[in-house]
């Protein structure tokens, strides 16, 4: 079973409750910043794709023998609506026993042919894996599916499966086919990059599966709209952020600057933040300073950047 981030998604609003957040123990404090989620409005759209592809009709029942994909490049964001989403149906044990409507799996490059059968046995609660042939584990897998009630399997990273040449490929799609024809008995949602896209377009009996519906993550772009965006998010994990003031991370003084290092990246300007908010923790001050930025960003400088973050500048847009 997959053991989801306990995300912190609270804002601290009022005085109190920051001085309140501040004076936390250490180790609490660390995993608000390491766990912390602001639903922005990307994240609330996209979310409510998924919510739209898992139960098409309000009230209705969880559709199956549909495929789609969630795409976006890496560190765009992409996973942690995944594990947000998969993290609000969690297991239960019933009269009829072990039951899970929605499993998220994270596929990997160094998965065999058997891993995603094994996966699905190990995310639907069972412990141990037989030692089969393929075949046979991935009709067992299946039937599992259909025991514990599964409606919905995501797959994130899932261009680990598709991008890969030969025998693997072949059987991993042939798992993802039957499930959806022969067993339809869940609906199955492709996480990645746009070569997920691109395989499902070139493949006319997957993208069959209900004509692949995407759902598109990106980062913020260097336009205006996508600045103001950009800033908005900022502003929402600075209220979330456990210190006694804000960081004002959304201000002009530091927008500019964490554009540029992140290129608008929702992944990339939280490594930034994340690691200054350890130091500044660490230092016992009031909020983030600019030289913990500083020194996060100089220490995740790429190859040939000779750009100074929160040093020497770069002009900003106008308020």
């Amino acid at each position: 079973m997959t053991i989801f981030p306990s995300f912190h998604t609270t804002p601290f609003v009022t005085t109190d409750e920051r001085e309140a957040a501040a004076l936390l123990p250490p180790g609490e404090r660390q995993a608000m910043v390491k766990n912390v989620l602001f639903p922005y409005e990307q994240f609330l759209e996209v979310s409510k794709q998924i919510e739209r592809f898992h139960r098409p009709v309000k009230g209705g029942a969880a559709d199956t023998g549909w495929m789609a994909g969630v795409i976006g490049e890496f560190r765009s964001g992409k996973t942690f609506i995944l594990q947000n989403f998969a993290r609000q149906h969690p297991a239960a044990l019933t009269d009829k026993g072990f039951e899970q409507e929605v499993i998220y799996l994270q596929a990997r490059l160094d998965w065999d042919s058997l891993e995603l059968g094994r996966q699905i046995y190990l995310a639907t609660g069972v412990p141990t894996v037989p030692s089969i042939k393929t075949s046979t584990l991935n009709t067992k897998a299946a039937r599992r599916i259909v025991d514990c009630n599964v409606k919905l399997i995501i797959i994130d990273d899932a261009h680990c499966l598709l991008g890969v040449a030969g025998r693997r490929r072949t059987v991993f799609v042939s798992l993802i086919k039957y499930l959806l024809d022969q067993v339809n008995a869940c609906n199955i949602l492709l996480a990645g990059p746009s070569i997920v896209e691109r395989s499902m377009e070139t493949d006319m009996q997957m993208i069959g599966r209900g004509g692949f519906p995407r759902f598109y993550v990106n980062g913020f772009s260097s336009e205006q709209e996508g600045r103001n965006q950009f800033r908005i998010f900022l502003h929402g994990v600075d209220q979330r952020l456990p210190f006694r003031t804000l960081s004002d991370l959304a201000s002009l003084r530091y927008f500019s600057d964490l554009m540029e290092v992140s290129d608008g990246s929702i992944g990339m300007v939280m490594n930034i933040v994340q690691a200054a908010a350890y130091e500044a923790i660490n230092d016992g001050t009031a909020c983030i300073m600019k030289e913990h930025l500083a020194q996060a960003a100089r220490e995740r400088r790429r190859v040939g950047k000779k750009y100074e973050p929160f040093g020497q500048g770069v002009a900003g847009p106008e308020e």
